[in-house]
C-alpha cells in the first residue's frame, strides 16, 4: 500500500444538527459538520409523520380560476 494516501479519522469529531441544535460526537474525516436531521428530530426515527404539503400547483390555478369567473 502507498504511504499517506488515507485521510485522517478524527474519532471525536463534533457533529451538530441544523434542526434540533443537537450536538454529539462521530468518527469522520472532518472535524467539525452540520447535518440537516439527525436521529433525535428524523420522521423515520421518531414515529412522527411528516404534514403532507395541502394545494399543489393544479388546486392553486383552479382557485384562481374559480375566482376570476366569481
Amino acid at each position: 500500500m502507498k504511504a499517506a494516501i488515507h485521510p485522517e479519522v478524527h474519532g471525536d469529531a463534533k457533529t451538530t444538527c441544523s434542526t434540533c441544535e443537537m450536538v454529539f460526537e462521530v468518527p469522520s474525516t472532518v472535524k467539525e459538520m452540520t447535518v440537516e436531521r439527525c436521529r433525535n428530530c428524523h420522521p423515520i426515527y421518531t414515529g412522527k409523520v411528516q404534514e403532507k404539503a395541502t394545494g399543489g400547483r393544479v388546486e392553486r390555478f383552479q382557485k384562481r380560476m374559480a375566482a376570476k369567473k366569481a
